[in-house]
């Protein structure tokens, strides 16, 4: 029985606690529950498959490329590069289609506002004109609302490019507290939360369409909380460095 996996991905559950298999006939993978003879304790299946898939061919003295970890004591400091060369080479042709495009439209609204405001512009800029009159102070501002969005958009392709060759995702437990840094260099956004109350780690796929109604689908690390709280991260990571970290996590705070 393969629990719904893959042929190459077979998992036999087992228990938790003592380590026994858990057979079919006391599995009920509708009401999510795995029950343990051996024990007398029930669980729930998704986290026994989910244990199972985090520790599956991982092998924590030999860290993929790109990760470097310290454990000692009660102190763990995990890290991930996003280095990735084929991403950053896409991500920097979009980039700068996408930034060049705009580029056009923010010089001409730039030159009118400083025409607006009388201040003498450089020879290389567009005229601050529309169909040869000068433009409007409301039209120009119903500009700037417009290109908002679109200048929004080029800045987190650039942001995403430096991400893609100099970012990191860093967990770092110390005792009960813990930490979770996302950023390029010292610049970035940090999670904190209680390591002591960490009910479960595991790799999740989250899916949704975008405004053109595309399916969109992203792959993160979900730590979760005994009060039900998520904290997700990890979704620039390669597949190998998100499983390694996402499986060092659990076998730290939960195993």
């Amino acid at each position: 029985m393969n629990y719904g996996m893959s042929e190459n991905k077979k998992i036999t559950p087992r228990c938790p606690k003592c380590d026994m298999v858990i057979i079919s006939d006391d599995i009920n993978v509708a009401k999510d529950i795995a029950y343990c003879r051996s024990c007398n304790i029930t669980h729930k299946f998704s986290a026994i498959i989910n244990k199972s898939n985090l520790t599956t061919n991982v092998d924590f003295n030999r860290p993929p490329s790109g990760i470097k970890y310290n454990h000692e004591g009660l102190k763990l400091v995990v890290s991930s590069t996003h280095r990735s060369l084929g991403s950053a080479v896409g991500i920097l042709a979009a980039a700068l289609f996408w930034n060049g495009i705009v580029s056009v439209f923010v010089l001409v609204a730039l030159a009118s506002t400083l025409s607006h405001l009388n201040i003498q512009t450089p020879e290389w800029f567009p005229a601050p004109d529309m169909n040869g009159e000068p433009m409007s102070l409301g039209f120009l501002i119903f500009l700037w609302i417009f290109l908002t969005p679109f200048i929004l958009i080029g800045l987190t392709m650039i942001g995403t490019f430096f991400m893609t060759i100099g970012g990191r995702t860093e967990a770092q437990i110390d005792r009960s507290e813990g930490m979770i840094f996302t950023g390029f260099g010292p610049l970035g956004y940090r999670r904190r939360f209680q390591a002591s109350r960490i009910s479960d780690v595991r790799i999740e796929d989250r899916s949704w369409r975008d405004s053109d109604g595309d399916r969109q689908l992203k792959t993160c690390i979900v730590i979760e909380t005994h009060e039900g709280k998520l904290i997700r991260f990890g979704s620039m990571l390669s597949e190998e460095r998100r499983k390694f970290m996402a499986a060092l996590l659990y076998r730290t705070m939960v195993r």
